[in-house]
């Protein structure tokens, strides 16, 4: 199975890039004012506003350019702004799993996956199924599925034992590009 196909971005790449963008443009916004400043008056000792009008700016006009407040601010904004464009245009974790599938000589490419929410649905139905559960929750990702399940026996190893074997044995029944790695947990629920 190629790596490159069944690869979707996530859904959070539009807000991300519009805040990440908002951000580098008010670093680079500043930064340009900045230098525009220091042409001005040619020294970045200047006060970022001249003239004054409230109470917000006044305090803001005895700031200079050169202070480290508002280098500081400069250099968190663009940092925040490469941070969240990272975070925004990189794929996120692999939630499908290959599973080899014979197709007929006249289809060429054909891939099938699994979401790996489906997986741990089939988990918990195969753990469902063994007796002494009385209650069952998995979780998986692409290389591993957790299955946690309560019982109201006291001496629960020879479920748990069971429980694993019945999940290994359902995800043996599918032909995995990579079978996933199955850990068994158990609670003592009471009854």
């Amino acid at each position: 199975m190629s790596t490159r196909l069944l690869r979707k971005r996530p859904s959070r790449i539009g807000p991300a890039v519009v805040v990440a963008l908002i951000l580098l443009l008010l670093a680079v916004g500043l930064g340009w004012a900045g230098i525009a400043a220091f042409v001005s008056f040619g020294s970045v000792a200047a006060s970022l506003i001249e003239t004054p009008d409230s109470g917000i700016a006044e305090a803001a006009g005895n700031l200079q350019w050169n202070s480290t407040l508002v280098i500081a601010i400069g250099v968190v904004l663009a940092l925040l702004g490469l941070i969240a464009l990272i975070l925004g245009v990189s794929p996120g974790a692999r939630r499908i799993l290959g599973v080899r599938a014979d197709g007929s000589e006249h289809i060429g490419d054909f891939e099938v996956a699994l979401p790996t929410s489906a997986l741990s649905q089939i988990a918990a139905a195969a753990a469902d199924g063994v007796d002494g559960v009385s209650g069952v929750k998995a979780s998986s990702n692409a290389k591993s599925t957790i299955v946690t399940f309560s019982t109201p026996v006291r001496d629960y190893e020879p479920i748990r034992a069971e429980v694993e074997a019945a999940v290994n044995d359902r995800f043996a029944s599918i032909s995995f590009d990579r079978t996933p790695t199955v850990k068994v947990q158990a609670r003592r629920s009471q009854s």
